[in-house]
């Protein structure tokens, strides 16, 4: 079983790294940096999608949207271009669940399999091996990916037909991107009224407020001032969109996802698409005229 992986940046990367361990990977990415990085983990750099998908059995992919994705698979230079009847594509792409769906159709026609499997936990849980991947796909594309699955992560979850590991992905990231900013302003909150916060996310890891921005975000990085843990708000906000549009498209009611998605874009006009995620604790800190961050803290990775 030949493997290829296109869109190898920052979580593509990781991912692909994972593949590596165990398996030849060819790949593409349009940073020549990104694929000298996986050159030097044993892969091999392919000049265009369209030969990654030539060369291989099955192509994953991980950009940022699904427009990107169907670009990628049915350009000129596509992967479908390339690809033999019999082929199998994975989405790893947070992406949209109804352009996934579409697109298998269209890639079934041509006799190739479409699965989605986005990820969760970030790359830095991807190098560790340790990430969750949300598959959709029918029963026999899973039984066919699980074994290359399983030298990512053993924690796999087959949540149904095409397009619902994108489901699963959204609605765990619009519950994520809900928790980062209900948990930043909660803090702020009891900073403001005299309390230590290291005090308090200790306090409340062992209170029924626990979640993963307490856990990680706050003990790995707000508490020791290393704001930088690799995603922007713009990717947040985008994640949040897909939720939205993904209830709105379902008919589904979506009252306090819809302010987690204004808030987002009112974040972003003040510190821009392309800050540090955590940045947000900045905006809130100025809000409440509290302050959480340890003196000097930053977002930068170097720091």
């Amino acid at each position: 079983m030949k493997l290829g992986y296109v869109g190898v940046g920052s979580m593509g990367g990781a991912l692909a790294t994972r593949l590596c361990s165990s398996h030849q990977v060819d790949v593409f990415d349009l940073s020549a940096t990104a694929v000298a990085k996986l050159e030097a983990e044993g892969a091999k750099g392919l000049p265009s999608a369209r030969d990654v998908g030539a060369a291989n059995d099955i192509v994953f992919i991980c950009l940022q949207t699904s427009d990107q994705v169907r670009k990628a698979i049915f350009g000129e230079n596509g992967i479908a271009a390339g690809m033999k009847p019999g082929g199998m594509i994975v989405d790893q792409t947070t992406g949209d669940a109804f352009q996934t769906r579409a697109m298998a159709a269209e890639l079934e026609a041509m006799g190739i399999d479409l699965i989605d499997v986005p990820v969760s936990g970030g790359p830095q849980y991807a190098i560790a091996g340790t990430i969750a991947l949300m598959a959709g796909g029918s029963d026999a594309q899973f039984a066919r990916i699980k074994p290359v699955l399983e030298t990512i992560s053993p924690n796999i979850f087959h949540c149904g037909p095409v397009g619902s590991g994108h489901v699963m992905k959204v609605t765990n990231n619009l519950l994520a991107a809900s928790q980062r900013l209900l948990t930043f302003e909660v803090v702020a909150l009891a900073v403001k009224n005299g309390l230590n916060p290291k005090t308090v996310v200790e306090a409340m890891l062992k209170g029924s407020g626990r979640n993963y921005v307490l856990d990680v975000t706050f003990q790995r990085h707000i508490l020791p001032g290393k704001l930088h843990q690799g995603f922007t708000l713009g990717l947040m906000h985008k994640d949040v969109k897909l939720a939205t549009k993904l209830a709105a498209d379902s008919e589904v009611p979506l009252l306090i996802g819809g302010l987690v998605d204004e808030y987002y874009g009112a974040i972003i006009n003040d510190l821009g698409a392309d800050a540090e995620v955590n940045m947000a604790l900045r905006y809130i800190e100025d809000a409440a005229g509290a302050h959480v961050c340890p003196e000097g803290a930053s977002a930068d990775p170097d720091a």
